[in-house]
């Protein structure tokens, strides 16, 4: 660990001295510090370094948002290698936020940059990603596809280096092997892949095995062999400082000590467990951990505490969709129900566990199922083609026995049965036509309302924007002239009335008239900025920041990627309120002395980032009132169908990103 901290700082030197010329950002930044450099090779290496520090440390959120940095300049500098690279790392930091889709996307685009350039390392790294991404779906079959792919690549290859591949592989089939009930086989090829070393992430890799194994024979009810790789992997744990890794080996550590019966040690280890995936919101893991937790305070007869845990884990566990952890928390909460003597509860809980038991297994079965489909159609096409052969036979000894008036007598046969066919075909391709334009009407329907509400929200949005700049221009036109005429009365009258320059009340009624005119055009030109409407959003911006600066309170600085061509008005305006919505904030709100403005546009998805090194705020705190900026920020994202998120830190600063898909 003391090697890699010392070749980050030797990195972070090289690139600050390389750009000295760079936009001042606060020191203690590892954003600022990477994007001082321009994109090249060592700048990519300086995001690729700060998100993999991060990811090893299990700070997911901070690297996936350097992951996301990195993207637009790893395009500029050309370098597919670099590029796919990035666009894995930030695959595997969606899957470990538990937001497959994302995942799933830049998995199959790092696939594709691999196919392209021949790069088979990478196309094995984003192979093992979705993998891993249907593991935590259950899905073993898909997942199972994808590690069989992994090994012929492997198998296939000359190159010797492919083989750090192997541990990886062998871990996940083992994995999927002992989730379908083959606990020796998978216990085989979890060990197979211990026998491996020298690969990369190899300590967090053997962390996970071990697990496994540990799963494994307590399956077996070998506490013995449990306990031995329960207590290496907390050994490698140490070493590693990975704080979902340490959630996962607590858990394991509570399910084994309640094997042994140590129910108190089990609910020690159950409460840290849950800490952890509480504080990193790693809501799958709670709601597992969560059930686990609720019924060792149910053991111990502290059934406040488990009816509050089961609750919390029954909601997470709906959202998720996860029917197993969903039914196990009903049942907890049905005995707790009963325990309290609320027997009409204790009913309708036990409802929801029978019925969401049923689903969780239906899952569970669905391989079994299909496996026992498949053998029964391999036997349906045997039987049949037994009968088309003795079908065969008797034919031929019929052509032999029948005459001429038979022959005729069966074509006949078969042309009324086929014209019946045709009939019956067609009526039923008739029914199919209908019910294809029901649906079709259905979805018009649907996405004419759609189409309402949108057109009613825009108006609503222009009607805003309109009513904005008839005011600006009001207060530009009506006030603002006013001003000045009254400006030019007191020139005139100081110069006819020389006694009036020493006077100061009529001194001060000047000064006061020239700051009055000087705030209506400030108000007039934020309203409605002329160099928005004029030139784009970039410039617009750009004196916005200028304008704050000049106040010395607080340094705005701007960067933009990709902003060549202005985007539709509509849309650059309803950007240039976001953006001054959230400046007004980090002035009110954040005391800070710094901020960073970043647009990133990609073909047709834009990026903006709004940083600041303020004093941060809890994003937890939904207090009357809190937040009411934000809020406003946030519908006019949804307004142009974006995605907000939000990183803040106590005396550190705040984070706000934003993803957007720009039409033509």
């Amino acid at each position: 660990m003391a090697r890699r901290i010392l070749s980050l700082i030797l990195l972070f030197l090289f690139i600050q001295t390389s750009s000295a010329q760079t936009p001042f950002f606060p020191k203690d930044s590892l954003l600022g510090i990477a994007l001082r450099a321009k994109p090249d090779t060592n700048s990519l290496n300086a995001f690729m370094e700060i998100q993999r520090y991060f990811y090893n440390k299990g700070e997911y959120d901070s690297s996936l948002k350097y992951t996301l940095l990195a993207i637009a300049p790893a395009r500029k500098v050309n370098h597919p290698k670099k590029l796919g690279r990035i666009i894995y790392n930030a695959g595997m930091a969606y899957n470990s936020l538990t937001r497959y889709d994302s995942a799933r996307y830049y998995f199959d685009e790092g696939e594709q940059i691999a196919i392209l350039n021949k790069d088979t390392a990478l196309q094995l790294y984003t192979i093992n990603g979705n993998a891993l991404l249907f593991n935590y779906l259950s899905d073993f079959a898909k997942a199972a596809d994808y590690l069989t792919r992994a090994a012929r690549l492997i198998e296939g290859s000359t190159n010797p280096q492919f083989t750090v591949f192997l541990p990886q592989t062998y871990g996940n089939l083992g994995h999927n092997l002992i989730a379908e009930n083959l606990i020796e086989k998978g216990i085989a090829y979890e060990k197979k892949a211990l026998e491996l070393k020298n690969y990369p992430d190899e300590l967090r890799y053997r962390v996970m095995i071990h697990l496994d194994i540990t799963d494994a024979y307590l399956k077996l009810k070998d506490l013995t062999n449990a306990g031995l790789h329960l207590d290496t992997a907390n050994l490698l744990r140490e070493q590693l400082n990975n704080i979902h890794v340490t959630g996962l080996v607590y858990n394991t550590t509570g399910a084994f000590y309640h094997a042994t019966g140590d129910i108190t040690a089990s609910l020690k280890a159950y409460e840290t467990a849950y800490r952890i995936a509480d504080s990193t919101q790693n809501f799958y893991f709670k709601a597992e951990v969560g059930e686990n937790l609720a019924r060792q305070y149910l053991a111990v007869r502290q059934t406040d505490k488990a009816a509050l845990i089961a609750k919390e884990s029954n909601r997470i566990a709906l959202e998720l969709k996860n029917h197993k952890v969903t039914a196990g928390t009903y049942g907890i909460l049905k005995i707790i129900a009963e325990s309290h003597q609320d027997y009409r509860q204790a009913l309708a809980y036990a409802e929801l566990t029978a019925r969401y038991t049923d689903s969780a297994s239906n899952e569970e079965t669905k391989k079994s199922i299909l496996n026992l489909e498949a053998r029964y159609q391999v036997e349906k096409k045997e039987n049949e083609i037994a009968q088309l052969n003795l079908k065969n036979a008797n034919n031929k000894i019929q052509l032999v026995q029948r005459n001429r008036w038979l022959l005729i007598g069966g074509i006949s046969g078969a042309a009324l049965l086929l014209l019946m066919l045709v009939l019956y075909r067609n009526t039923k391709q008739k029914q199919i036509i209908a019910e294809k334009d029901k649906k079709i009407q259905q979805e018009e329907i649907r996405f004419l309302e759609r189409q309402q509400q949108v057109v009613s929200l825009q108006s609503m949005i222009n009607g805003q924007e309109t009513e904005r700049t008839r005011i600006a221009k009001d207060l530009h036109d009506g006030l603002g002239g006013l001003f000045s005429t009254i400006k030019m009365h007191f020139s005139t009258l100081q110069h006819e009335e020389s006694s009036l320059k020493t006077n100061p009340l009529f001194t001060k009624s000047y000064e006061m008239v020239n700051t009055a005119s000087e705030e209506v055009r400030r108000i007039a030109h934020n309203m409605m900025p002329e160099v928005l409407i004029k030139i784009g959003l970039v410039q617009a911006t750009q004196e916005l920041c200028n304008s704050i600066s000049a106040g010395k309170l607080l340094q705005v600085s701007l960067q933009a990627y990709g902003m060549n061509e202005r985007l539709n008005s509509s849309t650059e305006v309803m950007l240039f309120r976001i953006i001054q919505e959230l400046l007004n904030n980090i002035i009110k709100h954040a005391q800070a002395t710094e901020a960073l403005i970043q647009f990133n546009l990609d073909q047709n998805r834009l990026s903006v980032v709004v940083e600041d090194n303020g004093r941060g705020f809890n994003l937890a705190d939904k207090g009357p009132g809190n937040h009411a900026g934000l809020h406003s920020v946030e519908s006019r994202v949804h307004y142009l169908n974006g995605k907000m998120s939000i990183d803040s830190q106590k005396e550190i600063g705040t984070t706000v990103m934003m993803d957007f898909l720009i039409n033509s």
